[in-house]
């Protein structure tokens, strides 16, 4: 079994990222997958820090959110790494992918993404997936597409639930996340993907909120689960930083009942800022917040699925 959490390359998930590859936290079979979205420094450092660790990473090479990939030249270019053996060139198939866009070097891992059905058919019929064959396949898990293919693939999932303008976090606090591990192996997938706490969507410059909410993965027996310790104070835009000591104080009361499992390093920290009185800022709670999630997985992993990719 092989997890493939998805990232878009913004600056908190890259230094996310490039804290558990300096950790070493992550088993072999747990691969982070990066959409470039900016042009930032933290971008190949964070590339350096998994292959200088000798743990796998993809990287998709056509990005197709932001306009990092209509940039020619780049000032933090992480292609000098695209020959390491460890890396796995990732591609999304799209209206103008060629059979060109797919082929890699000889002996350098390749990972295809087909979010549409009929562009997956299209591909088929050129005989895209057998010429090129590449080693993951991340697919939707749809009956029509399992009915498609004839060899294993990655189911790819977005789990992240955004609340509409008439409701807030504060409104579900807790719920359920994944179990797709457990569909996976039903359906004899190689492995599950999906785009963390995160979610697909992807916005330039974010957007404003009326409430700090902290995100936290659990597990309850084989289910992963979520919750959303929300500040009290929704009224308006303003004050982030006292929201925050109001969403952190739930946090911090919450925890040290869960089990060791969900005690990660990372979600400890988090919750030290009640104590500490300090507002870090929400860049560095997100950080936290998807640290937490792959400690958590990779804890997971290493009772269950310690075999590697």
């Amino acid at each position: 079994m092989i997890y493939f959490p998805y990232f878009r390359g913004r600056q908190f998930d890259l230094q996310a990222l490039k804290a558990i590859a300096q950790d070493q936290t992550l088993p072999a079979n747990i691969i982070p997958i990066i959409e470039p979205v900016r042009d930032i420094k933290a971008l190949p450092q964070t590339i350096a820090a998994f292959l200088a660790h000798d743990h796998p990473l993809v990287v998709i090479t056509n990005p197709t959110v932001s306009d990092y990939g209509l940039t020619q030249q780049k000032l933090h270019d992480w292609t000098p790494w695209q020959h390491h053996p460890q890396l796995i060139l990732g591609h999304v198939l799209t209206p103008t992918t060629t059979a060109a866009d797919l082929l890699a070097p000889a002996g350098q891992r390749t990972l295809l993404i087909a979010r549409q059905y009929d562009e997956l058919v299209a591909a088929q019929h050129a005989h895209w997936l057998t010429t090129t064959q590449p080693d993951y396949l991340l697919v939707p898990p749809e009956a029509r597409i399992r009915r498609l293919l004839d060899r294993p693939q990655i189911s790819l999932y977005d789990h992240a639930w955004f609340p509409d303008k008439d409701q807030t976090y504060a409104n579900l606090t807790d719920g359920f996340f994944s179990d797709d591990w457990q569909l996976a192996a039903l359906q004899g997938y190689q492995g599950f993907s999906d785009y963390t706490i995160g979610g697909s969507h992807y916005s330039e410059h974010g957007y404003p909120a009326r409430a700090v909410a902290l995100h936290v993965t659990y597990f309850v027996h084989d289910q992963l689960r979520i919750h959303r310790f929300v500040s009290d104070d929704r009224a308006d835009f303003k004050h982030p930083k006292e929201k925050f000591f109001q969403a952190v104080a739930k946090l911090a009361a919450w925890l040290p009942v869960q089990s060791e499992q969900t005690q990660t390093p990372a979600l400890q920290q988090l919750a030290a800022y009640h104590d500490q009185h300090h507002f870090p800022g929400l860049g560095v709670v997100k950080r936290l917040s998807l640290m937490h999630l792959l400690e958590l997985m990779a804890r997971y992993f290493r009772d269950h699925y310690p075999e590697n990719p």
